[in-house]
């Protein structure tokens, strides 16, 4: 039986795995289900792990079993260099969840860079780029551009969920990889970002609402627009500069102006003009016909100098409480098809199913890239179909 093949692992690649993903042996042997003991002893080399085993460890840790065969440790995931800062993170007491997160979220990308560069092939490259110092306005209406989404679309959308995959899906267009992550805190991380070519990846947190998620990827876009202009913020291991919050501030208003056009923003609210006093049901009408949130209206309309701002900060306190916009749990989740490509993106899953297809990628491979068996990928590739519903 398969359960009873021995692992040969490297015994020192175990250790380095769970201290890598932030845990103690007891934290390890309560998610894992082994006891610390053994654990213990599997590190030390005394004893040996069975196939299931070291697999189960591997998703515990979020690593591929590969890794553990491996003679040395790798070069690994390190945040404080890969990422930026993440506001309201102290520098390395982000969560095991964030942590995990932000390194599938790089495994993934180098999968994808390992299968172009089998396959002959260069991923495509967004040329782009914004400036601090350019006119809000005129970036967002770049950026509408560039992913070829009219006002007219964004109105005629039947929901906030349906507008999220059409924003994605644009965005992605574009050579970027937008990945999903429901197990990390939203008071810890609603989005962030790889904001360097080939392929810069962004990482939404599946949690937030579906409004709340399109505003952070068009900030995160903005972000490897300023990237590739040459306006980089800080690693997190640095000391934070000045320009740090400035390009937050910028980000927030590229977005803004990319999701909410001037013109036909205005337009739109002089059919409700309760919105400019902030009366909460005609805030709800507004954010479900333009697919924004509340919170990201009354802000535009702030910027606009429409509203004032002491209005926004006494609406956004209110709105901590409400859960108008938050997702609706449904009784045992979406189907498994459903949420691989909601978490790896339409392009990521083709583009391994593709390299599967050509023997590139191994049966094994598959739960370490996609998070799925062998045995649901005929129901995985029917989800790509143009049309099915990925949102989550």
């Amino acid at each position: 039986m398969p359960r009873s093949i021995p692992a040969l692992v490297t015994p020192a690649l175990l250790k380095w795995a769970r201290e890598r993903a932030g845990l103690k042996l007891e934290a390890a042997g309560d998610r894992s289900g082994f006891h610390p003991t053994t654990l213990e002893e599997w590190e030390a080399g005394n004893e040996v792990p069975t196939i299931a085993q070291a697999r189960k460890l591997g998703e515990v840790y979020k690593r591929p079993l590969a890794v553990f065969f491996l003679p040395e440790p790798p070069r690994d995931f390190d945040p404080q260099r890969e990422f930026r800062r993440l506001p309201g993170l102290t520098l390395e007491k982000e969560s095991v969840e964030l942590r995990n997160a932000l390194r599938q979220a790089l495994y993934r990308r180098q999968a994808a860079l390992e299968i172009y560069e089998q396959l002959g092939e260069a991923p495509q490259r967004l040329q782009a780029t914004a400036d601090p110092r350019e006119n809000p306005e005129e970036v967002g209406a770049r950026i509408r551009s560039l992913l070829k989404i009219s006002w007219e679309n964004q109105i005629e959308w039947s929901s906030a969920n349906a507008a999220l995959n059409e924003w994605r899906a644009a965005i992605e267009s574009l050579g970027i990889l937008v990945f999903q992550t429901g197990d990390v805190s939203l008071s810890e991380m609603r989005g962030t970002s790889i904001t360097h070519a080939p392929l810069p990846v962004i990482l939404l947190n599946s949690s937030d609402a579906a409004h709340a998620r399109i505003f952070t990827m068009l900030h995160e876009f903005a972000h490897i627009l300023l990237t590739n202009g040459g306006h980089e913020s800080s690693s997190m291991a640095s000391r934070p500069k000045p320009e740090d919050q400035l390009l937050e501030r910028i980000s927030n208003r590229f977005a803004s102006a990319a999701l909410l056009p001037r013109a036909e923003f205005l337009s739109e609210l002089s059919n409700y003009p309760d919105a400019f006093v902030g009366d909460d049901e005609t805030l709800r009408r507004v954010a479900n016909r333009i697919k924004a949130s509340p919170e990201a209206i009354l802000r535009r309309l702030v910027s606009l100098q429409r509203v004032p701002s002491s209005l926004y900060r006494v609406k956004r306190n209110q709105w901590q409480t409400r859960t108008w916009y938050a997702p609706t749990p449904t009784g045992g989740g979406p189907p498994i098809e459903v949420r691989v490509i909601a978490s790896a993106g339409r392009p990521f899953v083709s583009l391994v199913i593709d390299a599967y297809k050509r023997h590139l990628v191994s049966s094994a491979d598959l739960p370490d890239y996609l998070g799925v068996q062998l045995k649901y990928l005929d129901r995985v590739a029917r989800q790509l179909v143009p049309g099915a519903a990925t949102s989550r």
